[in-house]
């Protein structure tokens, strides 16, 4: 595919058709496969309570009585909306639609002088209809929020490169990602080696970064500690949640492995009862350690496990039609990651490794805890550039193997 030349105006241009295309997708499919005013359920409803409750000068607590264990950043976000407008789920669900389309737009800009411009476009235009990404505006998660604040990170992160001054909006940007999903600040750690192999004066600007994503979770760490009187970064599930996904029922139950059980639900849930949710908390994760300790040898197993439901080709959505459409999505998309992989890897193409960091990041969290689409979904928008990628690399051989059929 030969490069077009894209000027500052033709990009503008695209960028404003990305967003609407975007966006019309993400609210037709919400208008007619969701529904305007469908309640939140599960998760949707524990960030729905929280953010209507702060809404109303209220405290930061969720249905469940507890108070730290949902990360900060979506619930505030969503309690700014129902302030401006009511508890309505409609402005919430376009509030969804929009993160969406800025994450298309933010893909324009990627890479910015590094990454090739087409190949910037076309990943834009493909995550603007891709019906995963368009899947998650549908509900009241954390998930649009969180990937277009992986995206500007990763933004700020290529933008070191050239001027290790971004190193501090980089680590900005890695914490508010911490905030929206704290697994997440795994890429801070992961683009450390990254910022310190650029420029002059590395070890300063990783420093930078580290003290600006240290400060970025600052406020919300000392908010909890007034709260608990012990010191909690982001939120007090980390230990519930290594439990519930190593776990001795796991291993006896196939359709589970992989997946995350409900602590309530099992019987060591007597062990935690009448706690504060910091020692509740602290009481799993001693319960988790201990069974990956005494059950190392099935580890392996459970792993493998991990990795197919995160690279899972076939999800299971609410409506068949919604399954298959994602199926004959995804089996491509993977297929030509694949393909994209290896002729990045082959070709030494310098923006490979910074692209794969969230690819990084959202597999170590499914080998830590559990795995499915949602886990994976920060990092489909790298996955998809890389199969763009690869889709573009394979039409350009074919195109110079074959040449232009005379008369075409």
């Amino acid at each position: 595919m030969v490069p077009m030349p894209w000027g500052r105006g033709g990009l503008t241009v695209v960028a404003v058709g990305v967003f609407i295309l975007a966006l019309s997708a993400r609210l037709l499919f919400q208008a007619a496969g969701v529904g305007w005013d469908s309640p939140p359920r599960d998760d949707a409803a524990q960030y729905d309570a929280i953010a209507w409750s702060l809404a109303q000068g209220g405290p930061y607590v969720a249905t469940d009585g507890y108070v730290s264990h949902r990360a900060p950043a979506y619930p505030f976000l969503l309690a700014g909306v129902y302030t401006i407008f009511g508890h309505s789920w409609t402005a919430a669900r376009v509030t969804q639609a929009l993160l969406g389309a800025a994450t298309a737009v933010a893909l324009l800009f990627l890479g910015s002088g590094m990454l090739p411009t087409h190949l910037r476009v076309l990943t834009s235009c493909v995550y603007a209809v891709f019906p995963f990404s368009i899947y998650w505006s549908g509900y009241l998660l954390s998930e649009p929020l969180c990937i277009l604040l992986v995206v500007l990170s990763m933004c700020a992160l290529f933008k070191c490169r050239s001027a290790p001054g971004w190193s501090g909006v980089w680590g900005f940007a890695c914490g508010m990602t911490a905030l929206a999903r704290p697994n997440m600040g795994i890429l801070v750690l992961l683009g450390l080696p990254w910022v310190n192999a650029r420029g002059a004066r590395r070890i300063g600007w990783c420093a930078v970064a580290a003290a600006a994503f240290l400060l970025t979770l600052l406020p919300w760490t000392l908010r909890n500690y007034s709260v608990h009187h012990r010191l909690v970064a982001v939120t007090t599930m980390g230990g519930i949640v290594l439990w519930e996904s190593n776990n001795p029922y796991l291993l006896s139950d196939k359709e589970m492995m992989g997946r995350s059980s409900h602590a309530p639900d099992l019987p060591e849930a007597r062990l935690v009862r009448g706690l504060s949710e910091v020692e509740e908390d602290a009481i799993y994760l001693r319960l988790a350690l201990d069974f990956i300790g005494t059950h190392w040898r099935e580890m392996p197993r459970l792993l493998a496990y991990k990795m197919a439901r995160l690279w899972n080709p076939l999800p299971v959505l609410p409506s068949r039609a919604q399954s298959v459409g994602a199926a004959l999505c995804i089996i491509p998309m993977f297929l030509m990651f694949g393909v994209g992989l290896w002729l990045a890897w082959t070709r030494g193409e310098p923006w490979l490794a910074p692209m794969l960091l969230p690819v990084a990041a959202v597999t170590m969290t499914a080998l830590i805890y559990w795995a499915d689409a949602r886990i994976r979904s920060p990092a489909d928008p790298f996955i998809m550039f890389v199969a763009v990628y690869g889709l573009s690399s394979a039409w350009s051989g074919f195109v110079r193997r074959h040449g232009a059929r005379p008369g075409v």
